[in-house]
């Protein structure tokens, strides 16, 4: 029996390449997708002209409702999206989605909720830096994947940290207060694209960032932006850095070279485990109710879901192969199990049931799913 179950299909128009749901309680039917207007012929003619070109993208929220439908409940003109990122609890009391876009822009938004309405708002946008050059900024993360759960109005963080990696090789650490976004440090940290920049979730102060020279950094904030540390196992670049917000001391890297490795942050002189997942991964997500299992975009490989129970030898035990072009964004609905089975959010009925989006590039295709785990 497959674990998963498409349950609804949408057109993104431009090509697809994040999804994100939201994080907070109360408001974990709702997601994001972000989407990158470029043709595969026009993406191959700007790389051989080295064209700068202003490429446009969309962000579309949507809301689950019975019996797993999807609703769109808004849909903006930006620049093209790159990577998207909710703040894992409210900050200053709002509800804050970080983007990160074609331009070279960090942009925060907030979540409005009136009701039964919900929209994004763009509050506060930051250039990296000013340069003629064409920047991309590829990836960010948020500094507070281990606070509190924000169950009431009043559990809130007044600040937070954000990291951001760009095209260039450089990362910018921000920090996000009552009354501004602010860069604390940059630097130029890859010798080509810096893909992934993460935090780790139980230590902020330490920073991992993966570029497309095969090398993955770490960093201590508190020292500056001065690597701490650098592997060299992987065999191609650097794409995907997921800290485990259950396990302390674990780490997931991902890579074009087709291997998940698991990490001991305690000694990074070589991985606990690799396991070929057959397809370059540009994207992990650890499960946000256990922390055992990997959720991966594998790129030409479709995705993949990954029992990391055991972290000596992780087993891929599902493929999710229903999309026909390139697989880049994947991610886990927060909704509970009883949640998902009292609201009826989702047709199959199981003890186990998890709801997740999936979205590819070139098809510009989104889809919702449920993965049932065998009870």
């Amino acid at each position: 029996m497959k674990m998963f179950t498409t349950l609804e299909t949408f057109d993104t128009k431009f090509s697809a390449d994040s999804v994100e749901w939201c994080p907070i309680d109360g408001l974990n039917d709702l997601f994001v997708c972000g989407t990158y207007e470029l043709t595969r012929e026009e993406e191959e003619l700007l790389q051989q002209q080295n064209k700068l070109q202003k490429r446009l993208g969309k962000i579309f929220l949507f809301r689950i409702i019975p019996p797993g439908k999807l609703q769109l409940l808004q849909e903006i003109n930006v620049p093209a999206v790159l990577d998207m990122k909710w703040a894992h609890v409210k900050c200053q009391k709002k509800i804050l989605l970080g983007v990160v876009n074609s331009i070279g822009y960090l942009q925060i938004y907030r979540l409005m909720t009136n009701e039964d309405e919900h929209k994004i708002e763009l509050i506060i946008e930051k250039k990296l830096r000013e340069t003629e050059e064409e920047i991309l900024a590829l990836s960010l993360d948020w500094s507070t994947g281990k606070f509190p759960s924000c169950d009431g109005d009043d559990d809130s963080v007044e600040e937070a940290k954000i990291i951001v990696s760009d095209s260039k090789g450089w990362i910018t650490l921000f920090n996000f207060n009552t009354t501004d976004l602010n860069i604390i440090e940059s630097k130029r940290v890859h010798d080509y694209e810096a893909w992934i920049a993460a935090f780790n979730y139980w230590d902020p102060n330490i920073i991992y960032s993966g570029g497309d020279d095969c090398k993955f950094k770490i960093f201590d904030a508190r020292m500056g932006l001065h690597s701490v540390g650098c592997c060299k196992d992987h065999g191609a670049g650097v794409t995907s850095l997921h800290s485990n917000a259950f396990e302390e001391f674990l780490l997931a890297s991902g890579s074009y070279d087709e291997i998940l490795r698991l990490w001991d942050t305690r000694n990074f002189r070589r991985p606990i485990s690799e396991t070929n997942v057959g397809g370059g991964i540009w994207r992990l997500k650890w499960d946000p109710f256990y922390g055992k299992y990997l959720f991966a975009a594998c790129m030409y490989g479709g995705f993949r879901l990954v029992d990391c129970k055991k972290t000596e030898c992780p087993e891929v035990i599902e493929e999710y192969d229903e999309h026909e072009s390139i697989a880049y964004g994947c991610d886990w609905s927060f909704l509970s199990s009883e949640k998902i089975s009292n609201d009826k959010l989702c047709p199959a009925t199981c003890q186990k049931i998890h709801l997740s989006a999936t979205c590819s590039f070139y098809d510009h295709t989104l889809k919702l799913s449920s993965i049932n785990f065998k009870d």
